[in-house]
């Protein structure tokens, strides 16, 4: 091969010989260094690029011209290629006189002379900076959230990966991953429109750039999800205060146009130290979040380990309900409820029972994580109305008179779009009408995430003929106009109200108020957590609508129910 390029270069003329060189110095960017790496030529089209004179690069070495962009490892390997007399070919980032960098397609060839030893280097370059501008900005777009600017969720993989390596790193600040949605959001888009909602995440985008150190990476996950990987920020801020100012500019007032609309997070907070995966430290933030979310909101919560057993426990109590709905070891029980002018059993409310095959006999409280679970909530609906069915029919032969069910909906249940129809299939099957129901929701459903979505389908439920209660009354914030604007029928007053009535004037008059109130309202007014012939005393001559508690009775198994005597008689100790 050696003697085919002799041959063919002692073919050329002078002539021809210059056409090449002419040729190869207007294309290539060329520079030819002794075996040391000292440069001993370049061509002008070196000098243009660099911003070096000839003058300045002779006798140098290509450290003059290098950017910082690659590490010791990168020249390295190339060394170690070149010196063993390979050729080696790759793209370097240089950085120009003037300071401003650019890219070069590099071949360098060892130049050997006969004995086999190296006499130096010919580096070959294209430039290809354009080339390699155009390849970053198509990687920063496919990394960044067009709409905010923030990095995507691919971006936000990346920075988490880097920033869970750096961290095993020793003497480092131990760096925090934060995430939170925007609660009250969905009801911006709803109510003034996509544009609105475009508005507010690019509000609040901005306003976490302001907040955050520019080193430390900031996303939107998507929707109006957000998450914040914290380093640089916690050398000058520590986390707490940090998630304080979070809260404070979640809430700050957002003008769109005529109008002024407001949001809030809950947020969640993990600490980095090296030893979870990518998908354990996510889940963990999320626990976090949805921890503050179950506390009430508008705060933040730190994950912890019993955050961690808990969601394990919540994972195995799934599981085993999930067995034990297939092998019916679940049982509706029934409290009695009575109506204060007949003093008869009007109404039961439906309780769940569950006959776990190690822990015994347990209440709807011992296992509430199950009633979060869609799947498992779209399970217990048909199932309480069917055991009802069945349950009403052996009362019925055995002369009791019907009686209306209560039903406790679960946030699932009211947020589900197919709630109404898997309910009245049900009804139709057994041949019953949603007006032997009253539904019973909590006011707690009444706000947070996607509250918005369960009012619609409350008062979907109320003109397909059901009977809507709103429970546990008293014992948070209720919004007066929901009382006013929302379809209930029926208000429990909250077994927190009743129970420190004996004694006390004060405790009296609230409750008196709350049931005032109630039938004021055109609703009827049950009071809940009646345990002692004195509360119920006290409560009758309140003149409520119904009265619940174990002084009436607790909750009993269907055969129990037939047991209980037609008419309850204000004279006999009960409970």
């Amino acid at each position: 091969m050696a003697l085919q390029h002799d041959d063919r270069l002692r073919a050329l003329t002078r002539q021809d010989a210059d056409f090449w060189a002419d040729l190869v110095d207007n294309i290539l960017i060329v520079a030819i260094t002794d075996s040391r790496g000292v440069i001993t030529y370049v061509n002008d089209r070196f000098c243009e690029i660099s911003q070096y004179s000839r003058e300045e690069l002779i006798g140098s070495t290509h450290r003059i011209v290098n950017s910082g962009y690659h590490d010791a490892n990168f020249f390295r390997d190339m060394y170690r290629t070149i010196t063993t007399g390979e050729l080696w070919q790759g793209n370097i980032c240089n950085r120009a006189k003037d300071g401003t960098l650019y890219w070069v397609a590099t071949t360098i060839i060892p130049k050997i002379d006969k004995n086999g030893q190296i006499q130096g280097y010919v580096a070959s370059r294209f430039e290809i900076t354009e080339l390699m501008n155009t390849r970053d900005r198509l990687c920063e777009l496919a990394e960044t959230d067009t709409l905010t600017g923030l990095l995507n969720r691919g971006g936000f993989n990346t920075a988490l990966a880097d920033e869970i390596a750096r961290c095993r790193e020793p003497g480092t600040v131990q760096p925090a991953l934060l995430m939170f949605d925007l609660d009250g959001f969905k009801q911006i888009n709803d109510v003034h429109g996509h544009h609105a909602g475009d508005t507010v995440l690019r509000a609040i985008a901005s306003r976490l750039i302001e907040l955050t150190h520019p080193d430390d990476p900031v996303s939107r996950l998507g929707g109006d999800e957000f998450a914040v990987i914290l380093h640089r920020t916690l050398e000058d801020m520590p986390l707490d205060r940090y998630m304080d100012r979070l809260q404070a500019i979640l809430e700050r007032p957002i003008d769109i146009e005529t109008v002024t609309v407001s949001v809030a997070g809950s947020i969640g907070a993990v600490l980095l130290d090296g030893t979870d995966t990518m998908e354990d430290v996510q889940k963990n933030a999320d626990m976090a979040m949805y921890a503050a979310k179950r506390a009430g909101g508008k705060q933040s919560q730190m994950f912890t380990k019993a955050l961690r057993e808990r969601a394990q426990a919540r994972v195995t109590i799934l599981s085993e309900a999930r067995c034990g709905v297939e092998r019916n070891q679940f049982e509706v029980y029934y409290q009695p409820v009575l109506n204060c002018r007949t003093l008869q059993i009007d109404q039961i409310e439906a309780l769940l029972r569950w006959h776990h095959p190690q822990r015994g006999l347990l209440a709807a409280e011992d296992f509430s994580d199950v009633f979060t679970d869609a799947g498992l909530a779209q399970a217990m609906g048909p199932c309480m109305i069917e055991s009802f069915q069945r349950d009403a029919t052996i009362w019925k032969d055995h002369g009791l008179p019907p009686r209306q069910l209560a039903i406790n909906l679960s946030r699932m249940d009211l947020v589900r779009d197919d709630y109404r129809r898997e309910l009245e299939d049900a009804l139709k099957r057994f041949g019953m009408s949603p007006d032997s129901f009253v539904l019973e929701v909590t006011e707690a459903m009444l706000h947070g995430r996607r509250a918005d979505q369960g009012l619609r389908h409350l008062r979907d439920l109320a003109q397909g003929g059901f009977r809507i209660a709103l429970d546990n009354f008293g014992k948070g914030m209720t919004v007066l106009s929901h009382l006013r604007e929302l379809p209930f029928s029926q208000i429990k007053i909250d077994q927190s109200i009743v129970e420190n009535i004996v004694g006390s004037p004060g405790a009296c008059m609230v409750l008196s108020s709350l049931i005032e109130m109630g039938q004021g309202l055109g609703m009827e007014v049950t009071v809940e957590g009646v345990e002692t012939r004195e509360q119920f005393d006290l409560v009758m001559d309140m003149a409520p609508e119904r009265i619940q508690g174990f002084f009436i009775s607790p909750a009993l198994s269907a055969q129990d129910i037939l047991k209980l005597p037609q008419k309850f008689d204000r004279t006999m100790p009960h409970g």
